[in-house]
């Protein structure tokens, strides 16, 4: 098995997670009078340029397809009206690595949004060039996962034979990588041995509430949405702990590929700038990200750093199918469609 990398399932609302709060954003399509940019028609002499767009299918969760694409064709209204430009866009949500770089490779694409992975294999390959990312703080959105267990827990091996659930965002498995890398380093084994059972869930609730209640004995999870539910209720934090975690993991990466476009740079302007118009800053916000802020490849450095730790505990074979693929298949009944690091089980908790 390779690893899960790919999982297409539900993501919370981070900056990479966005399909959570699409219901938002179809409810932000219907207040658009109350945008700056409505009440703003474009001058009769705007030029007209094609802006193509290819949201990566990892970004995503199970939301259905037409509907992700309406809310994103908002947001390529609002980039119109701040750029006074006449965009005859396109938008698409693809969920093959290949097909992403087929499209960029026949210049029939101006614009990717991809998850961090994704980001990496076509940005080392010279194709793409990052050109801006979510923020917090004036800061890149980055974040650990984490691997949680109560307070009486504090070596791994006191998890041997114990059950463990880990939370599947879209993108990256991050999770599941973090905890397959963990236990080789250990030299523990694989987490389809080591534990009795280590399921996925979509819902972060889902896996900090049974550890809360004892029900299991390890939960990995983003540091953020741990944030989150300890803010809801202190208690979580009084009664559980983070016995290890990764390097943060940015996501989410607005990229223009390398064939010239016009207006490349008023456009990517007004991307760093959607935030002050309101409807564009709500729903930048829904996006649980701040501002966008021009990409830096040092940004992703944290993140190439735990892929690679991740890819030193392949094989040969698995480092070359991973490269070459970034999803491997399985069948988990969330989707039809999905993959899973090496050695897991890739049981899924009923929702």
């Amino acid at each position: 098995m390779l690893p899960s990398h790919r999982h297409r399932v539900e993501h919370r609302a981070r900056p990479t997670g966005w399909i959570v709060i699409l219901p938002l954003l179809l409810a932000l399509a219907g207040g658009v009078a109350n945008s700056q940019c409505s009440s703003k028609p474009l001058p009769p002499s705007a030029p007209t340029i094609r802006l193509n767009i290819v949201f990566s299918d990892e970004l995503f969760s199970v939301a259905n397809r037409n509907d992700v694409v309406g809310a994103l064709k908002l947001w390529t209204e609002i980039l119109s009206c701040l750029t006074t430009l006449n965009l005859n866009s396109k938008v698409e949500i693809i969920s093959s690595q290949s097909e992403i770089r087929r499209r960029v490779h026949e210049n029939s694409v101006d614009i990717v949004v991809l998850d961090n992975a994704d980001f990496l294999e076509l940005s080392d390959a010279g194709l793409i060039d990052g050109a801006a990312v979510g923020s917090r703080d004036g800061l890149p959105f980055a974040v650990p996962y984490l691997l949680l267990v109560n307070q009486q827990i504090d070596s791994l091996n006191q998890l041997r034979g114990q059950r463990g659930i880990y939370h599947l965002h879209t993108g990256a498995a991050a999770s599941l990588a973090f905890a397959t890398a963990l236990l080789a380093e250990s030299h523990l084994g694989s987490t389809g041995t080591f534990f009795a059972s280590f399921e996925s869930t979509t819902k972060p609730a889902n896996c900090i509430l049974p550890l809360f209640f004892a029900k299991i004995q390890a939960c990995v999870i983003d540091g953020h949405d741990w944030d989150l539910l300890k803010e809801l209720n202190p208690q979580l934090g009084r009664t559980l702990k983070i016995l290890a975690q990764s390097e943060p993991i940015l996501d989410g990466i607005v990229a223009f590929t390398k064939v010239p476009m016009p207006y490349r740079e008023r456009i990517l302007a007004s991307l760093l700038q959607m935030h002050k118009d309101p409807l564009g800053n709500q729903i930048i916000s829904a996006l649980r990200s701040g501002p966008l802020i021009p990409y830096r490849p040092e940004f992703l450095d944290s993140t190439r750093a735990f892929w690679k730790r991740y890819e030193r505990i392949l094989t040969p074979v698995e480092l070359r199918t991973w490269r070459e693929t970034l999803r491997t298949p399985t069948t988990l009944p969330f989707r039809s469609s999905v993959g899973a690091p090496v050695g897991t089980s890739t049981g899924a908790v009923k929702e």
